[in-house]
């Protein structure tokens, strides 16, 4: 299916929705800040020298057969990641790990709680009380919330791993001094990027579960998938609001995608 526009139109929202999405966009700075500043504690100081000398001797030569060439570039890539992966993981052992897993813990159920809030406003139809950013937590399993934040922290790091990797061949096949790729690699190492997307993907699972769950909580039984975006829709999320309703124990949750920004309503909800 083609491209075609949201239901919910992230840039012209209204009502209970736009008080929905303003909390929700809340929730992602706030746990940005949060998590960022822990990671930035846990990961100043790792040196990389040794990965970007090994880059820059290993880098393949110009000339020759293209497709021999690339198929070494992308072994020399994934070498690299998994290098920088490596070295990442130790990362897990500084003192200011367990800092960062209880940031990723807090901002989960905090998103969780938000979205049974954000549930309940959407069945009432009135978002007034999302005003208010309590610091309630959603009932959960603590284990299942740890598990949960670690494997948050690893596909951040496997994402960091990957674009450090790809920046340092992509400079050094450019001809940067050591010292530039030096630099290069502190930016992508401390500017949280890959936390970023990778926390707001996960944040936004627990918001909509939240509504979920809330829908359950009133006795709704059946739940539309809702598409919402600035001006059009993906295929992936478009095909899953064309088979609405879905049971409510078995609704799609999104975020379907990084980046997803749709939701979910009982059956039948007017927009």
């Amino acid at each position: 299916m083609a491209d075609r526009a949201p239901t919910l139109n992230l840039g012209a929202l209204s009502g209970v929705w736009a008080s929905v999405y303003a909390l929700r966009d809340r929730l992602d700075a706030a746990a940005d800040r949060e998590v960022i500043a822990a990671w930035r504690s846990v990961v100043e100081g790792l040196d990389l020298t040794d990965v970007i000398a090994t880059v820059e001797q290993s880098a393949p030569a110009a000339g020759g057969d293209p497709a021999a060439a690339a198929l070494r570039r992308r072994h020399l890539q994934q070498v690299t990641a998994a290098a920088v992966l490596a070295r990442l993981t130790t990362l897990t052992r500084a003192p200011g790990w367990p800092v960062l897993i209880a940031a990723l813990v807090a901002a989960l159920r905090r998103a969780r709680a938000a979205g049974q809030r954000a549930g309940h406003a959407v069945g009432d139809g009135d978002g007034d009380g999302l005003d208010d950013d309590g610091q309630d937590d959603a009932d959960g399993d603590d284990a299942q919330d740890q598990v949960s934040a670690y494997d948050i922290a690893a596909a951040a790091l496997r994402a960091l791993a990957a674009t450090v990797a790809r920046q340092l061949l992509a400079s050094v096949a450019s001809g940067s001094s050591t010292s530039t790729l030096a630099a290069l690699v502190a930016t992508a190492l401390s500017d949280g990027l890959a936390w970023t997307l990778t926390v707001a993907t996960a944040l936004g699972l627990a918001f909509t579960s939240g509504m979920n769950a809330a829908y359950a909580a009133r006795g709704v039984l059946q739940v539309d998938f809702v598409t919402a975006g600035d001006s059009s829709v993906c295929a992936t999320c478009a095909d899953a609001e064309d088979a609405n309703p879905y049971p409510a124990a078995s609704v799609l949750v999104p975020p379907l995608h990084p980046n997803c920004r749709c939701s979910i309503e009982p059956a039948g909800s007017e927009d």
